[in-house]
């Protein structure tokens, strides 16, 4: 009885241990941010720059933040952004946990609890990060992608809870999606264009909402909304394989269509 009780918790672990590896094998980059949620400044007993070297040790491609690749500007889901908690530390012991997030801060993976019981924080907080990295260091990472979904037929599709019926109406060549449930929506205008030469961007004004800000334009119409990423300085763009990005004090829209990618220059008041 006990070998079938200890087969079957291996067994357990051993799945969801391979299920983690599948979703990590899906993205190509890890993003560094330069201060954690509990930091009380950038790189803070030199964490950040730490996790960054460990990424790139064990054969990830990790970046800080500021630094971002191309391709990862133009489609921002192609990485995990990394966290570290320490929520589960206490007075004499340091407790430190990794943490993966999409690009909708979906969690994917967290990673082991690194302890210390090391007064010197410099050192404890580097003993409690090399051992929560093991779970990483262990791992045959590669990027392999995302499989593209392809449409079941109708006969074979799952079933699901009966939601109002979506529709894509197409208002000024900008997809918009409506509800056939009479309900109030924001009016969205068309995106803007980068600015020429000589000519400023239109100003646009931040107001805060839930989990993000929307941008309005002097009329005022709702532009576009930004939401909220684990990453400094980086939105997400509602409704749109794009981002709004701070780069040299100026903020970048970024799209990636599918067939071709575009960077606008945005004049935002915040």
């Amino acid at each position: 009885m006990f070998k079938k009780i200890v087969f079957a918790v291996s067994f357990c672990l051993l799945s969801l241990f391979g299920y983690a590896q599948n979703n990590i094998n899906d993205y190509k980059y890890i993003i560094i941010p330069k201060a954690f949620e509990f930091s009380k400044s950038d790189d803070q007993y030199q964490l950040n720059s730490m996790l960054e070297f460990f990424f790139n040790k064990y054969g990830y491609e990790a970046y800080f933040v500021d630094e971002l690749s191309s391709d990862l500007k133009k489609d921002p889901c192609l990485a995990l952004t990394a966290g570290v908690s320490n929520d589960k530390g206490g007075m004499f012991k340091t407790k430190l946990e990794i943490i993966l997030k999409d690009c909708y801060d979906v969690e994917i993976m967290r990673s082991k609890i690194g302890e210390s019981r090391l007064k010197d924080f410099d050192k404890a907080y580097s003993q409690a990060l090399r051992e929560a990295f093991e779970t990483f260091q262990n791992m045959d990472y590669k990027f392999v992608g995302k499989e593209k979904v392809v449409a079941q037929p109708e006969a074979i599709q799952p079933k699901i809870a009966k939601q109002p019926v979506k529709e894509i109406v197409k208002i000024e060549e900008v997809a918009v999606i409506k509800e056939t449930k009479e309900q109030p929506k924001e009016k969205v205008t068309a995106l803007p264009v980068k600015a020429k030469e000589n000519t400023k961007p239109e100003l646009y004004y931040a107001q805060a909402i839930s989990n993000g800000f929307q941008l309005v334009n002097s009329e005022p119409k709702v532009i576009m909304i930004l939401l909220n990423s684990s990453a400094k300085d980086i939105f997400i763009v509602k409704d749109k394989n794009a981002i709004v990005f701070k780069k040299d004090d100026q903020w970048i829209y970024s799209e990636n269509t599918g067939t071709s990618a575009t960077e606008n220059i945005l004049n935002i008041k915040f």
